[in-house]
């Protein structure tokens, strides 16, 4: 079984897939991308906000369709974007012409700071028209922690959740953020696909507590994953 069969997508279907939420949103996308790219088909990474670039990917700041094909025969999988501050990498905002010329298109759509849990901001997150689904993911590390310390944007999520800063993060709260339209699902257009996953399940009670969370979520509709997270698989280094 691979990420995309567990997740119910279709190469075929779903070419584009924004990611969005905290937890190993980078890791997952690189997942996504190295399956892919082992089924035969061409990927192009990028982001509709700010992402660090891969190290061994080949980038290109040029969204020319002729010159994205000719990096994509040469390299198969290749990441698009500019440099902007610290070194990140901004979207360059071309993800229908990245899906004229790639098999598969891989946005994230916003940013964590590597917290396993958030509620986005006004402004977030930017998820692109052409998204055939999207990602929502969290982290299980955030559990029994204060939302002041674990989370990102705190105080956000304490609104959202009438609650203060250290109270303790609950399943029920994961349910919550990821279910509702003010949380994860946030942005989600009609026609577009929604999956969630909860990472970092490293003990068998961190499994079986995220199996209940995964079950209150598939009471609302909704299909959700349950994976491991590695620290050394951080930013898809493993992948390529």
């Amino acid at each position: 079984m691979s990420l995309w069969s567990d997740l119910h997508l279709d190469m075929d279907r779903h070419r584009a897939v924004t990611l969005v939420g905290g937890g190993g949103k980078t890791t997952t996308m690189y997942a996504l991308a190295h399956e892919a790219r082992e089924a035969g088909r061409t990927v192009i990474v990028t982001t509709s906000t700010h992402i660090m670039p891969h190290p061994r990917l080949f980038l290109t700041d040029d969204p020319e369709p002729g010159h994205l094909r000719e990096c994509l025969d040469r390299h198969g999988v290749i990441t698009l974007g500019t440099l902007g501050r610290a070194d990140k990498l901004c979207g360059t905002g071309e993800i229908g012409v990245c899906k004229t010329v790639a098999d598969i298109v891989l946005i994230e759509g916003d940013g964590a700071r590597i917290k396993p849990l958030k509620v986005p901001a006004e402004h977030e997150p930017v998820i692109p028209p052409e998204s055939d689904a999207v990602l929502a993911l969290a982290g299980m590390d955030a559990l029994d922690r204060p939302i002041g310390e674990i989370c990102h944007r705190p105080e956000r999520v304490a609104a959202f959740l009438n609650k203060p800063l250290d109270a303790p993060v609950t399943e029920e709260d994961y349910i919550r953020i990821l279910s509702s339209p003010a949380g994860s699902r946030k942005s989600v257009a009609e026609g577009m696909d929604y999956r969630c996953i909860l990472n970092k399940t490293d003990t068998s009670d961190l499994r079986r507590r995220a199996e209940v969370i995964a079950a209150g979520l598939s009471r609302l509709g909704i299909l959700t994953l349950i994976q491991r997270y590695s620290e050394k698989e951080r930013g898809g280094l493993c992948w390529f």
